[in-house]
């Protein structure tokens, strides 16, 4: 192998090397990158499934292959856990020569995406060296192996370490350009030390399905340390999962000094440790933090079954609890109470954050250590809701029980995780207290959201005011042609709803079809985009992030209530039939749940292939469907309900309800 130290000199001359010099670079580059592969490639394999294709004459198809690596003489073999994800006849294992063998699936993890794979051979196996400590450094050059074919040929990329601890801390990441037949290959360093397994994979809200990223630059890997942590558990045929704990942070940027939780999952280890909303997370396992991204990292890395100690502040107690943490937690059933609340200051209650009456009838908040208390405002009750006649406009809610509640984003993720039937204590200052008065305790149950479609627009929603027109809309770097209904700048329109239209392949004139859509979103004061395919026939993964970044331009120029935003397809309204529209909203609003918190399909929509991650109280989104109570849920429903997204029956959905249900996805 060529030494790494020379062709570092190599590459550290001055600005104004020889042509030959920079030649003698690259020739020493790819030698040593030949090198380091080749001082894995007897660990590695091909990986071939033979499976069921479902289809009604019983063909037997073949799957792209994969990569795997050997892990143990005995015939174990780690793999990207893609090649199980369906049944199948058979997976072969291709040894690097040449021969082909039988294997069979002996434990997934699947909190990485791994399958450990057995084949029973009299040959002799090369497994790799696993390690119990990597060392990666950010920007140290990174090389991605693998094989393919029936001739077992070697797959090499380069590139360069881009990132630690992703993928909420199980992953390494490389810029190497990997495609399928590399997952389940090896990443190593120009020394030749194997660094991770390749999965496939994409981060959070980054594409429809995590093999989108395939080839684009983008390369996750396991740490192999981690992974021979878990070989024995895996080799005896125990399947790993994800270490799960119940808690919900407080702060909705995971990125601000804060740690504070706003909920405690139901039935989860944190809530069976004693952890309680309003503790500030101190530290997990001895390592400080000062953001909840810190604990998520942190929490990401441990499996169901691993037990950890976390810490925390408790009203300036410091308090250690031991947490065994659960591959399993009750689904989500979120809740309501039914009011629009605002986030406001003693003084500062603007006429672009509610109605004027409303906030000049709030009473004043008290400070706390002489500075300025944000307060949780009602702005309005929602008729045949919980909080109608029990809550009223400018009414301040400071409790839910002992958790005091600072923001609206509080509070909804304390309903978000509310035990459905059960009575809560609100303590409410009523609206036009005056210094002195004693606050009230309001006792009131709220509802499931799944309960029914929330369609009563307040009286303070009624006039939308302002001149409405439709805009071309359109991303620098984007193929698709969109257009936006909204109002002319005005600041009496506040906090509207958005409503992200997406057209059926092979229409491509959205400023006509936003034409049908003037009057009744000026009524219900909803912005409505409407976005057409890049390609005539269908809508492409790559697309999501297109669909992400019109919303946000939409919310830079528009007061739109951040969490009444909703994709829709044309299905969703009664008596219009699925389309690729449908099944293209369901992936967009699944993957990219942090910028969308309702989706409306048809019944009939055929569901993506999107990888389905467990609804949460930090961006919880609602399914609208236009059928009646006593209409069968599509057979793709309860699968969405078991991961805890409430799955709405619209009834007869028409254009106004459509768009008042969204306007009031922003209702707690």
């Amino acid at each position: 192998m060529v030494h790494v130290a020379s062709l570092f000199l190599i590459a550290g001359t001055v600005s104004g090397q020889t042509l030959a010099e920079d030649g003698e670079y690259r020739r020493a580059m790819a030698e040593a990158v030949r090198a380091t592969a080749n001082h894995v490639l007897p660990s590695v394999v091909v990986v071939e499934v033979i499976g069921a294709s479902g289809s009604a004459n019983g063909e037997v198809q073949q799957d792209a292959p994969t990569s795997g690596v050997i892990v143990d003489e005995e015939g174990y073999i780690l793999a990207s856990s893609i090649v199980v994800r369906r049944a199948s006849a058979s997976i072969l294992v291709v040894l690097p020569d040449g021969t082909r063998h039988a294997a069979e699936a002996v434990a997934k993890d699947e909190h990485r995406d791994l399958v450990l794979l057995r084949i029973k051979t009299d040959t002799k196996l090369n497994a790799i060296a696993l390690p119990d400590q990597i060392n990666v450094r950010t920007g140290q050059t990174a090389v991605a192996v693998a094989r393919y074919g029936i001739d077992a040929s070697p797959l090499i990329s380069r590139g360069v370490m881009s990132g630690n601890d992703r993928l909420d801390g199980i992953a390494l990441q490389a810029d190497a350009r990997v495609s399928a037949s590399f997952y389940g290959g090896v990443l190593v360093d120009l020394y030749g030390n194997p660094l991770g397994i390749l999965i496939p994979a994409v981060a959070e809200g980054g594409a429809e399905a995590d093999t989108d990223w395939y080839d684009s630059g983008i390369a996750f890997a396991i740490p192999l340390d981690r992974v021979k942590k878990n070989l024995a558990r895996m080799r005896a045929g125990n399947d790993i999962k994800k270490g799960l704990i119940g808690i919900v942070s407080k702060s909705k940027d995971p990125y601000e000094n804060q740690t504070e939780l706003a909920a405690i999952r139901l039935r989860s280890p944190a809530e069976a440790a004693g952890l309680k909303a309003g503790d500030k997370v101190r530290s997990v396992n001895g390592s400080k933090v000062q953001r909840y991204q810190d604990v998520r990292l942190l929490l990401g890395r441990y499996d169901a079954g691993d037990s950890i100690s976390i810490e925390v502040d408790r009203e300036g107690e410091i308090i250690t609890f031991d947490v065994t943490l659960a591959d399993s937690i009750p689904p989500l059933k979120p809740q309501r109470l039914g009011v629009i609340a605002i986030d406001t200051t003693p003084e500062s209650a603007k006429a672009s954050d509610a109605p004027k009456a409303n906030a000049d009838n709030a009473p004043a908040a008290e400070s706390k250590d002489g500075k300025q208390t944000t307060r949780v405002v009602v702005s309005e009750s929602i008729a045949g809701t919980p909080a109608d006649g029990k809550l009223r406009a400018g009414d301040v809610l400071e409790k839910i029980g002992a958790f005091e509640i600072d923001d609206v984003e509080s509070l909804r993720r304390q309903m978000i995780s509310a035990e459905p039937g059960k009575v809560i204590e609100l303590t409410v200052r009523r609206a036009g207290a005056k210094d002195g008065d004693a606050s009230e305790t309001i006792s009131l149950t709220p509802e499931s959201i799944d309960n029914a479609i929330v369609t009563a627009i307040p009286k303070a929603w009624s006039d939308a005011g302002g001149k409405w027109s439709i805009n071309e809309l359109k991303l620098p770097d984007a193929a698709n042609v969109a257009a936006v209904l909204a109002p002319e700048a005005d600041e009496s329109l506040t906090r509207m709803g958005l409503m992200v239209l997406l057209m059926n392949p092979g229409e491509s004139a959205p400023q006509e079809v936003l034409q049908s859509w003037s009057e009744v979103a000026e009524k219900t004061g909803v912005v409505v985009c409407a976005v057409a395919a890049e390609d005539n026939k269908r809508w492409q993964p790559k697309e999501i992030e297109v669909i992400g970044r019109l919303v946000a331009s939409i919310q830079k120029s528009s007061a739109i209530a951040p969490l009444a935003v909703a994709v829709v397809a044309p299905g969703a309204i009664s008596g219009v039939k699925a389309e690729a529209s449908d099944s293209m909203a369901l992936a967009v609003a699944i993957s990219a749940s942090r910028t969308f918190y309702g989706v409306a399909v048809a019944a009939e929509t055929r569901p993506p292939a999107v990888r389905l991650r467990e609804n949460d109280a930090e961006a919880s989104l609602q399914i609208m469907l236009p059928i009646g109570k006593d209409v069968e849920l599509p057979s793709w429903a309860p699968t969405l309900q078991k991961s805890g997204y409430p799955v709405i029956r619209g009834g007869d959905v028409d254009r106004e309800t459509l768009l008042r249900w969204v306007r009031l996805l922003q209702a707690v």
